[in-house]
């Protein structure tokens, strides 16, 4: 069989195959609501349609007409929405995430003017994008009834909490390598705990030991672990009284103060994980800072 005299035929089967795929990839379903907006769907999914009660789960991204990005909702960062009696007031938007079933894949445009006319707060529209479009890319995650959100609710908190011990794990293990180098070249000689406080009794107290529960009264210096201080009671003149072991200070305090008896003075020394964590505080607190505070007992009931 001689390969050349049957390529005509082949490229014309090709081109033909190329041209029919083309078309049905190309081509997307629409769905128009009743304000007029056509809604495309890159893909569609399965399913009932959202009922009042219900909550529905989406990513969702949208841009101005010159193409530039004014939100991006998607993710572990999604837009969660009950739909209710108000939502066939409160704008187009929710009458396109109306049609919605869970795993569609959709686009529409929305005229700008016509987007803010249910939020006051927009103030005036300029006349000159009062007709420009927003281009809106949603696709729908999940639609559930309460008792569903609630479930869903409890594993994500329980998935965030999982992820957060870990990087608190992490970071605890980077903490304890600098401060006990810290320690070592400063040969200080300090107790080590499990959670990874480490701290000095500099002068013992008399009698007992506060316990969970107990009111304390204490005075200290907090510094960073450069040395640079952030806090002081005793520059203000005034000791710090709290409930101990419920919460209401940092966990190196709840842990650490407990280890005094009235009347002690110690340093403790705390890595950040039982001290601000990533995000610090007060804007002197650096993110996952490790703290040094001299306290002083000096009473409790």
């Amino acid at each position: 069989m001689n390969p050349i005299k049957n390529l005509p035929y082949f490229l014309v089967l090709v081109v033909t195959v190329l041209i029919f795929y083309s078309i049905i990839t190309n081509t997307r379903s629409v769905q128009t609501t009743s304000s007029g907006i056509e809604v495309n769907y890159f893909k569609k999914g399965e399913g009932k349609n959202l009922e009042d009660g219900e909550i529905i789960i989406f990513n969702l991204v949208y841009k101005d007409h010159e193409g530039t990005e004014l939100l991006r909702k998607v993710g572990d960062d999604p837009v969660v929405l009950m739909k209710d009696s108000t939502w066939e007031y409160n704008g187009i938007i929710y009458e396109v995430i109306n049609l919605l079933k869970k795993g569609d894949s959709v686009t529409f445009d929305i005229s700008t003017e016509d987007f803010y006319a249910n939020s006051p707060s927009a103030g005036s529209i300029p006349d000159s994008i009062k007709l420009k479009p927003l281009t809106f890319y949603c696709g729908i995650t999940e639609i559930m009834n309460k008792d569903e959100f609630q479930e869903y609710q409890k594993n994500q908190f329980e998935k965030m909490q999982s992820e957060m011990n870990k990087q608190n794990e992490n970071q605890l293990s980077v903490d304890l390598e600098i401060l006990d180098n810290y320690l070592k070249s400063n040969n200080i000689d300090a107790i080590k705990t499990e959670s990874g406080l480490r701290y000095v009794i500099t002068e013992k107290g008399d009698g007992n030991k506060p316990s969970v529960g107990s009111k304390v009264i204490v005075h200290y210096n907090g510094t960073l672990l450069e040395g640079k201080k952030f806090d002081s009671s005793y520059d203000r003149g005034e000791p710090f009284s709290f409930e101990l072991g419920v919460g209401m200070v940092i966990p190196g305090w709840d842990e650490g103060i407990g280890y005094l008896s009235k009347g002690a003075k110690g340093t403790l020394y705390i890595p950040s994980p039982l001290a601000y964590g990533p995000n610090g505080a007060g804007g002197v607190i650096p993110g996952n800072a490790i703290l040094i505070f001299e306290v002083e007992l000096i009473d409790f009931e």
